[in-house]
């Protein structure tokens, strides 16, 4: 168990990210980053995949990447629905990421995308 008190599975998480359920979006479609997600051993969500064309795989996300923070409020201090909330939203909406790989943090916007089955 992480020092947060919760264990989530890749694959779990993955799904709840890249399935089409839920979220609040106003009448618009809700979309989401299309990345299958891990709580990481350090703290954050690493990056397991993200796929091809993907809002993630644009945005320039790779796999072993760490997101540290989601519109500037570290994962850290989010619960697990609270997080995906925030990565899902109206397509064509923008999430800011704070990403950490290989020594160093950048931010990077990703834009939602539409779930497909």
């Amino acid at each position: 168990m992480s020092r947060h008190g919760r264990t989530v599975p890749a694959l779990i998480f993955g799904c709840a990210l890249l399935a089409g359920c839920g979220g609040s979006s106003r009448g618009q479609p809700t979309g989401g980053i299309h990345a299958k997600l891990a709580y990481s051993e350090g703290g954050g969500l690493r990056v397991i995949e993200a796929p091809a064309g993907g809002g993630a795989d644009l945005a320039g996300i790779q796999a072993n990447d760490v997101i540290i923070a989601i519109n500037g409020t570290s994962v850290r201090e989010l619960d697990y629905q609270t997080i995906v909330d925030r990565l899902r939203g109206p397509v064509g909406s923008t999430v800011q990421l704070d990403v950490f790989r290989k020594g160093e943090v950048s931010t990077v916007a990703v834009m939602r995308q539409a779930y497909t089955k």
